[in-house]
């Protein structure tokens, strides 16, 4: 990995895992005093305070604290990064009879920032609530998406705020399988951000969707964006959230597959004592590559419904 980029990488984690434990301590090590923040559900603000009360967790001590960050996605140009990234967390208490109670929501980040003296800080930082699950009243204060009429929300992260708008080219060197990994991530920034324009880039024009979860059979990415466009037209936000499980290069064909991390809609399934620490998929994901004049394309994608658990491996 490109050490500027694991130095990028390492605000991100660290920041993400301020929110996660509700300790906003030393914020100024990773944050410019300039910065920016806007959240969809606290408001906007500059500074570093306002940073502590837009994203401060407002419900009770926890008992334990589950954080997930996933579809990271990070690019640079001299002194100033772009990375975006979903953060799902799960908290959970026990009341004075033991009784199990838990909250999780899901989310989009970007977080914008400048190389000063020598160090990556963050210096402007955007958040959409995704979905929401559990017990809510813990957050009864956070202005709620309107689910009623979503075609009238406005999200604070839009298409223009994307990674590879933000930083267009690449003027380091990276592997085929982080080229890969970037462009399936985009594949799920589509989908919830609209930008269609973009499917154009990290797919080919005839592009071939067997979609096993809403039984349908996709031959261009023209179609696949009519459907885009009538599930968000449904949706405030969407969260597609992905984890790439495996990848296999041979010249300039790939292929790879990925499962979608999806706890908030489990089906039969529910979350208890016995399984928080579990992250729970409801997807798995085939898709095809081929490398078209050195970027790396998607040609086929396979849906198969899958709902499983596996023991957390990252942010527990």
């Amino acid at each position: 990995m490109n050490e500027e980029i694991r130095q990028i990488e390492s605000v991100r984690q660290e920041f993400t895992e301020k929110i996660k434990n509700n300790d906003f301590s030393d914020l100024e090590r990773i944050v410019c005093s300039d910065v920016t923040a806007e959240s969809s559900v606290t408001g906007r603000g500059e500074g570093i305070k306002a940073v502590e009360k837009l994203f401060a967790y407002p419900g009770p001590q926890p008992f334990y604290t589950k954080a997930n960050a996933e579809n990271c996605i990070v690019r640079y140009e001299k002194d100033r990064a772009q990375q975006s990234f979903h953060l799902i967390l799960l908290y959970f208490v026990h009341d004075r009879k033991g009784h199990f109670h838990f909250m999780q929501y899901g989310g989009t980040f970007v977080l914008s920032c400048r190389k000063t003296e020598g160090q990556w800080k963050i210096s402007r930082i955007l958040f959409d609530l995704c979905w929401q699950d559990g017990n809510t009243y813990w957050t009864k204060d956070w202005k709620m998406p309107d689910f009623h009429e979503p075609w009238n929300y406005r999200p604070v992260i839009q298409k223009e705020d994307s990674v590879i708008r933000s930083v267009p080219c690449c003027a380091y060197e990276r592997t085929d399988e982080e080229q890969i990994k970037e462009c399936l991530y985009h594949f799920g920034w589509v989908t919830d951000s609209e930008d269609y324009e973009l499917l154009r880039e990290i797919a080919v024009a005839d592009l071939k969707i067997i979609d096993g979860y809403h039984n349908q059979y996709v031959e261009s990415a023209d179609e696949w964006t009519e459907f885009l466009k009538g599930i968000n037209y449904k949706e405030p936000r969407l969260h597609h959230t992905y984890r790439v499980r495996e990848t296999a290069i041979d010249g300039n064909r790939a292929e790879a597959k990925m499962s979608r991390l999806e706890p908030n809609r489990i089906g039969s399934k529910s979350i208890g004592e016995h399984n928080c620490f579990m992250d729970w998929f409801t997807m798995d994901c085939n898709i095809e590559l081929i490398k078209d004049r050195e970027k790396w394309k998607i040609r086929t994608v396979e849906f198969i419904k899958h709902i499983n658990s596996e023991p957390v491996i990252s942010g527990c």
